[in-house]
């Protein structure tokens, strides 16, 4: 089987030089001090964002042009809390001998270029293209039973950031003939820059977002949710459901609420895939329903703590 990798197509490192939209920005902090509940971003990612949205009613300008300038006015700004410092550098011989002979091995989707940094030197990867190869192989390796040519592919992922993984699987990978994502997140800036680089990169798809005053309807390829707006998500919608190094930053609470939440969304016989410190902000208790079968548990060239394991579980 060959596949063509959407990645091969990217040009060089100014596709994250985008500049937000204060508009979306300012409708999304209202909506979420209004509804976020326990679902707004903690203490990590917080980043004065609710001590100022608290704010919002009295004087918007000064304090949304202020902290919006300073802190969110770029996707290349939130590179660095998105996909961490290793993340954003270009591919090097040092990334490439982490992650080269583990990726080779389960690359049967055949993403990688024969000359890894010959290739990204060229067409602008950075390590965490890298960490898309490799998620993306790891969830079709389990679950290409799912990849029904016949019938579009739901996907859902919590805490997708800009969108770099909903990005590969909007691409027009071969094996999913047909893909609906829904990317949901927490923090505005994630919900705001993930609107605007996946119609960036995919202008072509049918992209909808609950602050553009889009109704969700699978019939777009992707929509762009905030958490606090998940309960509208009918039961047992997505073939499989993605969370990657956002539940290690999380509080308890809003752990055990996504992993309800992927018990309720996820199919039966769908997948759940899980890739988190164990050892960061987060030290709880995962309370993983005790029927999800387990079909992977191993640390990955992504572990950068000792219990940072890949998970893929199948919902029964």
């Amino acid at each position: 089987m060959t596949t063509l990798s959407p990645l091969k197509f990217r040009h060089n490192y100014d596709r994250f030089n985008i500049f937000g939209n204060k508009d979306i920005f300012d409708f999304i902090a209202v909506d979420m001090m209004k509804n976020g509940g326990n679902l707004k971003p903690s203490s990590h990612w917080d980043w004065n964002l609710c001590g100022w949205a608290k704010e919002i009613d009295k004087n918007i300008n000064y304090y949304s042009s202020e902290l919006y300038e300073k802190r969110y006015s770029n996707l290349q700004m939130m590179l660095d809390p998105f996909i961490g410092v290793t993340g954003m550098l270009k591919v090097s011989e040092d990334s490439i001998h982490k992650y080269e002979q583990y990726l080779r091995k389960i690359d049967n989707l055949n993403m990688l270029p024969e000359e890894i940094l010959t290739f990204s030197s060229k067409n602008g990867w950075i390590e965490t293209d890298l960490g898309s190869v490799m998620d993306c192989n790891l969830i079709f390796n389990h679950s290409h039973s799912l990849a029904d040519k016949e019938k579009r592919t739901s996907i859902i992922e919590i805490g997708g950031g800009y969108g770099r993984l909903g990005e590969v699987f909007l691409g027009g990978m071969e094996v999913w003939n047909s893909v609906h994502y829904l990317l949901v997140d927490a923090v505005p800036a994630s919900l705001m820059y993930s609107y605007l680089y996946l119609k960036s990169q995919h202008p072509n798809l049918s992209i909808g977002a609950y602050f553009n005053g889009d109704e969700y309807s699978s019939d777009y390829d992707c929509y762009i949710m905030p958490s606090w707006h998940l309960d509208k998500i009918v039961p047992k919608t997505f073939d499989i459901s993605i969370n990657v190094e956002s539940m290690q930053e999380m509080e308890q609470e809003q752990v055990d609420y996504y992993i309800n939440q992927f018990d309720r969304l996820t199919k039966p016989g769908g997948l759940v895939y899980l890739s988190n410190s164990k050892v960061y902000v987060f030290k709880g208790k995962w309370n993983i329903p005790k029927y999800w079968k387990k079909l992977f548990d191993e640390n990955t060239p992504r572990s950068w703590t000792t219990n940072h394991p890949t998970q893929i579980y199948r919902n029964i």
